[in-house]
């Protein structure tokens, strides 16, 4: 079938991350607190995922996401910056790298003309991370082709959001078995995406590759 756009996820399909132990969290995150000039405790990580459940439990939706800034204002209401707190932490917690051929193959997308997008359980400093480690590349994305799962407090495989990705797609004539989706998940990625009729991929942790014919 031919492929007319492709939407991509961006954990582990665009940037690989590497999170650091769990035993190593609480004081990597007091590290960062000190750093923002705050005398934060050692249980740091518990608060932020009990946070995250109580937040989850409230939640109208079936796959409940959050806007972690919001999350760490609620645990240390003296953050003056909650979005540079929130990337600094996860720079500490859960280091991100570019997937080597990443780069290249969006900017050989975009030169062919392929609406480019993604659809990607993530968070406001993602974007900056899609900027560090793709470079222009990052540039290639259509803006409304970009789904991320904090905007909507819906996560995948919630196919909402994947239906949000698609719809500007189909408005202009595209048909969802012309759409593909790239992504390293049979559950969050490939499931939700072929439920509504979407061509996918699946591809290996690490290793960004596309199906045979499409370059």
């Amino acid at each position: 079938l031919p492929v007319k756009a492709i939407l991509f996820d961006i954990y582990q399909t665009l940037i690989r991350g590497r999170p650091i132990p769990r035993t190593e969290r609480p004081n990597a995150m007091a590290l960062v607190a000190e750093q923002f000039g705050i005398n934060a405790p050692l249980e740091l990580n518990q608060a932020f995922e009990n946070a995250i459940n109580d937040s989850h439990r409230t939640s109208p939706h079936p796959h409940p996401e959050v806007d972690v800034r919001e999350i760490w204002q609620s645990i240390l209401p003296e953050l003056t910056d909650p979005s540079g707190f929130a990337a600094a932490i996860e720079d500490a917690v859960h280091p991100t790298e570019p997937i080597p051929e990443a780069a290249k193959l969006i900017l050989t997308l975009h030169q062919l003309g392929i609406p480019l997008g993604f659809v990607s359980n993530a968070q406001a400093y993602t974007r900056a991370l899609l900027g560090r480690h793709l470079g222009e590349a990052a540039n290639c994305f259509e803006p409304e082709l970009m789904i991320f799962s904090y905007d909507y407090r819906r996560a995948k495989p919630d196919p909402h959001l994947f239906n949000l990705a698609i719809r500007p797609l189909m408005q202009k004539g595209v048909a969802a078995h012309d759409i593909l989706m790239v992504g390293d998940s049979p559950s969050n990625d490939i499931a939700p995406a072929s439920s509504l009729g979407l061509q996918t991929h699946l591809v290996s942790t690490g290793s960004l590759t596309l199906p045979t014919g499409i370059l």
